[in-house]
């Protein structure tokens, strides 16, 4: 779907001009239904879907309370009958008004045909023509309708034919002045997410109603930015869950009629304004991190200034390679500028531990390293260490190659020289606190160790040492994804030792050790 067909939504319906009271000839009725056919599993958020749209549409949209009616899982004839009453009304207060505007949403189960509403159904046609037909100049339509069920909730179900526009309303045409929106595509399934409460068009439709879709800035929000704000954001949303990608669809009459303003959250309406500048993704949950999402904003460049209901709020900006978060208080006024909070920083590799860096990040790193030597006498000696680990959610995997090289004349002048090389891997628990990460781990290896006598005759000795080590480990997370590390632990070897007298040994030393690195991720 084009982007230029998305703008051309703007042409859909004829709407006084913004300082007139269109608030009187506003009307809507939001359904929210868990229940669908019997076979169909139970939905959680739709009615949370209904009453977030609500709250946009009284506050910012110019709907009286008084008109707004919500259904929390009605059966099919309770929708006719609350949709023909909502047209009565209509033909008594506002027949003749070319600003009147009926919205009518849906959110739950739905196929080709019908709405399923707890075990009854609603034609699709005879939802359409209520709607259609009603008196009021303006008639919009949305349904965000999920016939397979439960968003990335879709594991173990098997998808079954998800809603879609029917082919008659493609050849026939609509009527002047309606106008459908659907939240999927036909053969996809619309799908609801627990970490939003809520569906994913519904909370980018929500979202762009309070603002974030404003690319004009002009403190209004047409119809045609809120339909292309909703439908890029869902896209973006889904494309990684199990129920696929879903694209939002919609159909529309224009015959030459002026832009569709649904809400006006450039005016100060008792509402917190919150100024989003600075490119990524924007989630608002209500009170504390545990909180629920009520606003997700993705911004590219330019700022857009979102309205909430005064308080407190846990704000995320999550950036391609790190995570922002912020307490904020919003309150009337002048807008928060989010530029001024006081942003606590998660790292990439931090975030990935949090579940949600998008599956993994590597690092690289280079450890100078003291460690005692396996062999009697000989003193602790340096090594280097080129270290690659892969984070993941649930353990940091390293892999490491380590080299030593040095040298030791003991009482008797007879000059020793000690060769070590290294491959190990192994893993780690990290646990993040602030900016440090702090681990402990495992790695288990084999060395090669050749030693060799200068000064005397003597045979050249050399062994593959099976090791073992066990460790502390803390980084401290710098700029551009650079951090530095200390670790200590000890070695457990398996060796063969050749004493002055009697016949080969095996021994388990158990040795100190401890480095300092420097690593980069990405």
């Amino acid at each position: 779907m084009s982007r230029a067909l998305a703008l051309g939504l703007g042409l859909l319906l004829a709407v006084v001009p913004v300082a007139a009271h269109a608030s009187e000839a506003r009307y809507a009725l939001l359904v929210g239904a868990h229940k669908g056919n019997a076979d169909e599993p139970r939905l959680y958020f739709a009615g949370r879907d209904a009453e977030r749209l609500r709250e946009v549409l009284v506050t910012l949209g110019d709907f009286p309370q008084e008109n707004v009616t919500v259904l929390s899982d009605p059966n099919a004839d309770r929708v006719r009958t609350a949709l023909a009453r909502m047209n009565a009304r209509i033909r008594e207060e506002v027949a003749h008004d070319r600003s009147s505007v009926l919205l009518v949403f849906y959110s739950g189960h739905a196929d080709a045909e019908s709405l399923h509403l707890g075990g009854t159904l609603l034609p699709w046609e005879e939802l359409r023509n209520l709607t259609s037909g009603s008196a009021a100049a303006a008639r919009l339509l949305v349904v965000d309708a999920c016939r397979s069920g439960q968003a990335t909730r879709v594991k173990g179900t098997k998808l079954a034919a998800p809603f879609a526009l029917p082919p008659d309303v493609e050849s026939h045409g609509l009527p002047e002045g309606f106008a459908i929106l659907s939240s999927s595509a036909a053969g996809e399934s619309a799908q609801e997410s627990d970490s939003l409460e809520g569906s994913f068009f519904t909370h980018h439709l929500v979202a762009a109603l309070r603002g974030v879709a404003d690319t004009s800035a002009d403190g209004l929000v047409s119809l045609a930015e809120a339909y292309q704000y909703a439908a890029d954001r869902t896209v973006a949303s889904t494309v990684a869950t199990v129920g696929g990608v879903q694209h939002p669809t919609y159909l529309y009459e224009l015959k030459g009629r002026s832009e569709l303003v649904l809400t006006r959250p450039g005016r100060n309406q008792g509402l917190a304004a919150v100024r989003l500048e600075g490119a990524g993704q924007y989630f608002f949950r209500q009170g504390g991190r545990d909180g629920p999402v009520v606003l997700e904003a993705g911004i590219s460049h330019e700022a857009r200034t979102a309205r909430l209901v005064p308080g407190t709020y846990f704000v995320q900006h999550r950036l391609p390679d790190r995570l922002r978060e912020a307490r904020v208080v919003a309150d009337e006024g002048p807008p928060l500028e989010l530029v001024k909070a006081s942003w606590s920083v998660v790292e990439l590799d931090q975030l990935v531990r949090k579940g949600g860096g998008g599956g993994s990040t590597w690092t690289v790193s280079l450890w100078s390293r003291g460690t005692a030597s396996l062999l009697e006498d000989f003193p602790i000696f340096p090594s280097g260490t080129v270290q690659v680990s892969l984070d993941t959610s649930a353990l940091t995997l390293d892999a490491e190659v380590e080299g030593a090289h040095s040298g030791y004349t003991d009482d008797a002048s007879l000059k020793r020289r000690l060769t070590f090389g290294a491959l190990r891997a192994g893993a780690r628990k990290v646990f993040d606190v602030g900016p440090f990460s702090l681990s402990g781990g495992a790695r288990l290896g084999a060395a090669y160790v050749d030693q060799r006598f200068f000064g005397r005759l003597a045979p050249r000795r050399w062994q593959v040492v099976p090791q073992l080590d066990t460790l502390l480990r803390a980084d401290l997370h710098l700029p551009r994804g650079f951090f530095m590390g200390a670790e200590a632990g000890v070695r457990a070897s398996w060796l063969r030792v050749l004493p002055g007298v009697g016949p080969e040994e095996v021994r388990t030393p158990v040795k100190p050790m401890f480095a300092a690195g420097l690593g980069l991720r990405w």
